[in-house]
């Protein structure tokens, strides 16, 4: 039974990075109503920062890219670290 629960937090861990990193990718092109949208996802994490990614996160690559609405719902959303 561990191994299948090992298997499912494996799925999710995978799951949380893909979605994260579409939400840092749609931060980037400024599309805030695909922001808000990927906010509702339940695995969603804000503060995701990809290693390959020199540690960007959807809050700084929105702000990089001069993406104010973005950057607005990102901390409205109060899961985006601001540091």
């Amino acid at each position: 039974k561990e191994e299948g629960n090992e298997k499912e937090k494996r799925k999710n861990e995978e799951t949380r990075e893909s979605v994260s990193m579409k939400l840092m990718e749609t931060a980037k092109k400024g599309d805030v109503e695909e922001v808000g949208a990927l906010l509702l996802h339940p695995l969603v994490d804000p503060s995701f920062a990809g290693d390959w990614r020199g540690e960007k996160t959807a809050l700084s690559e929105a702000a990089q890219n001069g993406h104010t609405e973005v950057v607005k719902a990102l901390l409205e959303d109060g899961r985006a670290d601001p540091t």
